[in-house]
């Protein structure tokens, strides 16, 4: 891969990453982050936290860069990247880990599709969002099984000690705009958050600068290919969206002691997946599929009850329970027309569980804690409306024992092991008529089960000055998603769970009163990588062996003036496939350069000016393997993205924005045959009391 020598010197002499402790602006009275959102008793952040390599995006930090849904919001993190490819669904990637390899959870509670052990992060918005808090490498045994490389939480906001009401319009470009209506107060014992919002949007801009060209449409059945000019540049084909958010917390606190508080979650989107613009694969015969598809239906309804009650001095136990119910549609269209629907597909997906944790403090220097996960994925399936629905189902459990512990009065250390297990219970596939498509039976399928036992230790040292040193190494693993055993297409029961050690190490320093600097090390020994190897949709899921992945982050936060704050940050990752016989040591979806730019000034007028950047370096998408090994080598160019916004309080709640995104109208694909979004702005105003 190329490497262009001045954005890289330009971002190491900055430097930049992950806060080992991170900072976060106090809330308004009116609300507040939710007490009982993490996986620890109490709502400080755990030990093990302070051992690893953390960040925390605040909702100041969210608003700054007008982020309006998770994904956004995530975009801009140190060691984090996100694209966007097929399914219009974006995808974060954690130090090169996936988003299906790292615990997404929100309150505390994890959070994805059964089928393929992740969720599109762009339906939820950011407007109820307290902070979201993102530990690399070495999380905590207490949270359950399958954070390979890391946790994300989702940490929501719960009503503040006075009433709070907010409302928020925004429009913009190709008819997009979006809706906040928001109200909280506390009643005594008693407490309420209500949220409901809306986004909608005709669709994105292509970048000015983008070339269209001539791609290839793959039909099949009969073999037919067809030379097309898939995307011609304004508006991106088949891009437009909608949605529809809401949010409910009920909450009863009758002492310090004791809390009890029920969640609600509905998030419904309908949305279009445009279609790469290189090749395009249409399969004719039933049960027919193609990549001319829209989701019409993407929908997310959630309930949780989490609980906390001292049973006596020094002894807490927290409890969750959740039902959550995914369900989305995928059309099937037979050419670039969208006119002629070939089929719909259907997945209806339901987790169930639950999570105890108990706190104990055994001593002075001494706190146990000890924690018990157990969760029921159900995926529901079928190719076309005419079959009947296909099920498999898994049960996933996790026990957890830790200790954080004072050695001296600067140094003080977290140890931990978690036994977490696999279990499917059934599995089946439909069968159809090679011919025709006709149903014809169901088989069952083969239900694989595994355990693994992950243990994981820390220190952290701080000085008299401030200086924060830390240091981690954990085994992690991940046991094979439904999608990956069962689909249709690619499943492969014969699958080996994934396994990690991780080692980070990380230090924070302040030099004065005005800046920071941090920097952290990370090394991850993956085995038993799964990965499809390649780009079609008919490659099997396998084990590919060996992935190392190693690099550093680096961050500088300046405060040059009152109100004016600079801060800079470069990641860098090298990964390299390991595995005794392979064809290339390269490895797809990781970029090796990362760097980005944030600048805040507020000014005592109630004028804020906010600007970010972010320059990726170039990635590899496909490569080929032993298993593929004619499959082609694609790579996509790094590139630098600017935002802005500027902010003015007109009085006192009442505010106005105009914010813009790829300022430089910057042509682009963070996925090979997936163009970027082009230059676009958005005007807004909200109003608080």
């Amino acid at each position: 891969m190329k490497t262009p020598l001045l954005p890289l010197l330009l971002a190491a002499s900055c430097a930049a990453v992950v806060p080992s402790a991170a900072r976060a602006e106090e809330p308004p009275a009116g609300w507040e982050a939710y007490a009982l959102a993490r996986v620890t008793v109490t709502a400080e952040a755990a030990p093990v936290d302070e051992t690893a390599l953390t960040v925390a995006v605040t909702a100041e930090e969210i608003a700054a860069r007008n982020a309006k849904n998770v994904a956004e919001a995530l975009a801009a993190v140190p060691g984090l990247r996100v694209s966007t490819g097929r399914k219009n669904e974006p995808t974060v990637y954690l130090h090169g880990f996936d988003q299906s390899r790292v615990q997404v959870l929100i309150d505390g509670v994890p959070y994805y599709e059964a089928n393929y052990g992740k969720l599109d992060l762009a339906q939820i918005p950011t407007d109820n969002i307290a902070r979201i808090e993102v530990t690399k490498g070495a999380a905590s045994v207490l949270g359950g099984a399958n954070a390979l490389g890391g946790t994300i939480n989702i940490i929501s906001r719960t009503a503040g000690t006075k009433p709070f009401t907010e409302l928020l319009v925004e429009g913009g470009d190709y008819a997009t705009g979006r809706f906040v209506a928001t109200h909280g107060a506390r009643r005594g014992p008693l407490s309420y958050w209500l949220n409901l919002s809306g986004q909608t949007s005709g669709g994105t801009p292509v970048p000015g600068g983008f070339t269209p060209r001539t791609g290839t449409i793959q039909q099949k059945n009969p073999t037919k290919n067809t030379p097309a000019v898939i995307e011609d540049g304004g508006r991106r084909e088949n891009s437009d969206t909608k949605q529809l958010n809401a949010w409910a917390k009920l909450g009863w606190e009758p002492s310090k002691a004791t809390a009890l508080f029920l969640n609600l979650r509905y998030f419904d989107r309908d949305k279009g997946a445009p279609p790469a613009t290189d090749a395009v694969q249409v399969f004719l015969k039933r049960p027919a599929f193609s990549q001319f598809s829209r989701i019409p239906t993407y929908r997310d309804v959630a309930f949780d009850l989490d609980g906390r009650h001292e049973l006596a001095k020094g002894l807490t136990l927290k409890a969750k329970a959740f039902h959550h119910e995914h369900v989305d549609d995928y059309e099937s269209y037979k050419d670039e027309t969208y006119s002629e629907r070939i089929a719909i597909s259907r997945y209806d997906d339901t987790l169930t569980g639950g999570s105890l944790v108990a706190e104990w403090a055994a001593a002075p220097w001494s706190t146990l804690r000890l924690a018990a996960h157990l969760k029921d994925d159900t995926h529901r399936e079928r190719d076309d409306a005419y079959l009947p629905f296909a099920e498999s189902a898994s049960i996933t459990g996790s026990l957890g024992l830790e200790d954080s512990f004072t050695l001296s009065g600067r140094l003080s250390a977290v140890a931990g092991v978690s036994y977490d297990w696999f279990d499917v219970s059934r599995a089946e596939r439909n069968v159809t008529d090679g011919s025709t498509g006709d149903f014809v039976r169901q088989d069952r399928l083969a239900t694989p089960n595994d355990d693994q036992l992950n243990p994981m230790a820390g220190l952290v040292w701080r000085s008299a000055s401030g200086t924060v040193v830390n240091a981690s190494l954990a085994r992690k693993s991940r046991f094979p998603t439904l999608s990956q055993l069962y689909s249709t297409k690619s499943g492969n029961t014969a699958l080996a769970s994934e396994t990690s050690v991780n080692a980070t190490a990380g230090v924070s320093h302040p030099l004065g009163a005005n800046v920071r600097v941090e920097a952290g090390a990370f090394l991850y020994d993956v085995s038993d990588m799964i990965t499809r190897n390649g780009s079609s949709a008919t490659n099997l899921y396998l084990n590919v062996g060996k992935v190392r992945m190693a690099g550093f982050e680096t961050l500088l936060e300046v405060t040059p003036l009152p109100g004016l704050t600079l801060r800079a940050d470069y990641t860098f990752v090298d990964a390299k496939e390991r595995t005794a016989v392979r064809v290339t040591d390269d490895v797809t979806n990781v970029p090796r350069h990362k760097a980005g730019f944030l600048a805040s000034w507020a000014a005592t007028t109630g004028t804020r000016v906010d600007l970010d950047a972010a320059w990726l370096g170039s990635m590899y998408s496909s490569l080929p393997s032993v298993a593929y090994p004619k499959d082609p080598v694609k790579e996509s160019d790094g590139y630098v993205l600017l935002g802005g916004k500027v902010t003015q309080e007109v009085l006192d709640g009442l505010r106005l924005w105009v914010s813009g995104r790829n300022l430089l109208d910057e042509d682009y694909e963070s996925e090979v045959g997936f163009p970027g979004v082009g230059r676009s702005f958005s005007f807004g105003a909200s109003a608080t009391f």
